[in-house]
């Protein structure tokens, strides 16, 4: 938790906006979101004050949770006949020992909440832009998201930090379970921290594309709008020259040409991304979840091995 979990959200924390600044500078340069300078320049002011507000109140947030992490962690462990390496005989072993141990996970789930802040103000971000931008959908793009895939990349981050959490989560159900005797306060504490990751392990990866759903529909609503304006048009001038039989094959090859069109327009995405990036999401957000089961699994196969073995 300590030496591999942390240093990673530390690492996507400090990177977070770099990512972020990445994917809107592809589907920009691509063509897919116009941004003109006044508007780009409001945003950017507006923002740059509320994400100052943001940092500030996610390190005081993060504070209060690391005192109510210390106070449960003391609960849950410090019981009698809990069997915890941290206090075995019912009380701390020792106060070293145990502030580091308390220090470690403060540190941990405080970045982790930190994160997990500054993410939802990075959505509400992206939903100012959807909003205010012009959004130029890529019907034939190669990214197979009408040009925004590098949107559905940009949530798929925020997934795999949640991953790591999740794994964290899955050790500690195992060690409960396995090495501990958990009153109702320990599992409390386990069941708390499983169910917050089953919520936001979805909400992760789902937050940041939401904006742009909504703005890839409208798009995608508009240009299908298009077609269905020319293509009345088209009907209306063709039925004024059916009595006359002035139909020419110009005319067919028109309205074979907008049904075309049309099709493929209604062929465009309405999500940020493509197969293989809800492929990465689904092994990710399954990975703790599978963890479990397997460990779960092939405990009970070596106990039933050795059980046979012994008899």
């Amino acid at each position: 938790a300590f030496l591999v979990t942390f240093p990673c959200v530390v690492t996507f924390t400090m990177t977070d906006q770099t990512a972020l600044a990445s994917a809107l500078a592809d589907i920009q340069r691509d063509g897919v979101l116009i941004l003109p300078d006044d508007v780009a320049y409001e945003l950017c002011r507006k923002w740059q004050r509320r994400f100052r507000i943001v940092n500030r109140a996610s390190l005081i947030i993060a504070g209060l949770a690391c005192a109510l992490m210390i106070v449960f962690n003391c609960i849950a462990y410090s019981t009698p006949g809990v069997g915890f390496w941290v206090s075995i005989t019912g009380e701390l072993r020792s106060k070293m020992v145990a502030c580091a141990f308390l220090y470690c996970i403060c540190c941990l789930y405080s970045v982790d909440l930190i994160y997990i802040i500054r993410s939802v103000a990075m959505s509400v971000f992206l939903n100012d832009v959807a909003v205010h931008g012009q959004l130029r959908l890529l019907p034939f793009h190669p990214d197979k998201c009408g040009g925004l895939r590098p949107i559905g990349r940009f949530g798929l981050r925020d997934q795999y930090v949640m991953t790591l959490l999740g794994i964290n989560i899955a050790f500690l159900v195992i060690v409960t379970v396995r090495y501990l005797q958990p009153p109702s306060t320990l599992w409390g504490l386990v069941g708390a921290a499983a169910v917050v990751y089953m919520i936001l392990g979805p909400t992760a990866f789902v937050a940041p594309l939401l904006s742009f759903h909504g703005a890839m529909i409208r798009t995608k609503a508009e240009l299908l709008s298009e077609i269905a304006q020319r293509l009345r048009v088209e009907l209306q001038r063709l039925r004024k020259e059916l009595p006359s039989g002035k139909l020419l094959r110009e005319d067919e090859e028109l309205i074979d040409r907008l049904r075309k069109v049309g099709a493929v327009i209604d062929q465009l995405p309405v999500w940020p991304f493509d197969a293989a990036t809800l492929r990465r999401f689904l092994t990710a957000y399954g990975t703790p979840l599978i963890g479990m089961v397997s460990y779960n699994w092939l405990r009970g196969l070596m106990q039933g091995f050795l059980a046979w073995m012994n008899h």
